[in-house]
């Protein structure tokens, strides 16, 4: 089992106080190495809470976070900020490249914090993302001279540079027009596919999360 979410709580505010909101009910979630899965449900039911969770952006109240068969919820920050830079990729509804960088420059940018140098070996893998998902001839013009659905792009290939095992991705297709939406989504699934890569999405797509392997309802705090 690559991921194991079991029985996570989460809320927020204090819990001696009324104003306290619970979001995530002791929730529990597996996902299979490769395996492609959508959380779907209404807004504020608490999907990106579960995702942040899923992807050591946060932690839960209760619960444990179990990846590979080890427990993270006793890591450090540290070892939290090194285990999401090589084990996880994030692609969230806007691409958050920086703007004063080239597409390339984004692409490569989670390569750096825990290595000297880019070694060859990154770049030819780099380099082979940007050809597979067409924007290669781009790759020295800035954020501002791209498309939307380019951005993206490149922020899903900025998420696979360090070769994660998980894409965790939020809203994903959520920005751009039902086209470029479309397309994104069959990018996304056939990247899992040739890469073997698990990927958790969250969305209101019916039609990306139909073409999951499983897809889950968030209600209340638990999955369905």
């Amino acid at each position: 089992m690559l991921l194991q979410l079991e029985k996570i709580s989460k809320g927020y505010g204090n819990p001696e106080s009324h104003s306290f909101r619970p979001v995530l009910n002791e929730l529990s979630l597996e996902v299979r190495e490769g395996k492609k899965v959508a959380i779907v449900g209404p807004s504020g039911s608490g999907k990106t809470t579960l995702l942040n969770i899923a992807g050591a952006l946060d932690r839960p109240d209760s619960g444990k976070v179990i990846f590979k068969g080890k427990n993270m919820s006793g890591i450090t920050d540290a070892e939290m900020a090194e285990f999401r830079n090589k084990e996880l990729g994030f692609v969230f509804q806007m691409h958050y490249l920086l703007p004063q960088l080239t597409l390339w420059e984004n692409v490569m940018l989670p390569v750096l914090p825990f290595k000297k140098k880019i070694h060859e070996i990154d770049r030819s893998w780099a380099e082979h993302l940007l050809k597979r998902v067409g924007i290669w001839d781009r790759r020295f013009q800035r954020p501002s001279e791209l498309s939307g659905g380019e951005c993206q792009r490149t922020a899903v290939v900025r998420a696979l540079v360090n070769k994660p095992q998980l894409l965790l991705a939020d809203e994903p297709t959520g920005a751009l027009d039902e086209q470029n939406a479309a397309t994104l989504g069959d990018l996304l699934i056939s990247l899992s596919k040739e890469e073997n890569v698990a990927m958790v999405v969250v969305t209101h797509s019916q039609d990306l999360a139909a073409r999951m392997d499983n897809s889950y309802y968030l209600r209340n705090g638990i999955l369905n």
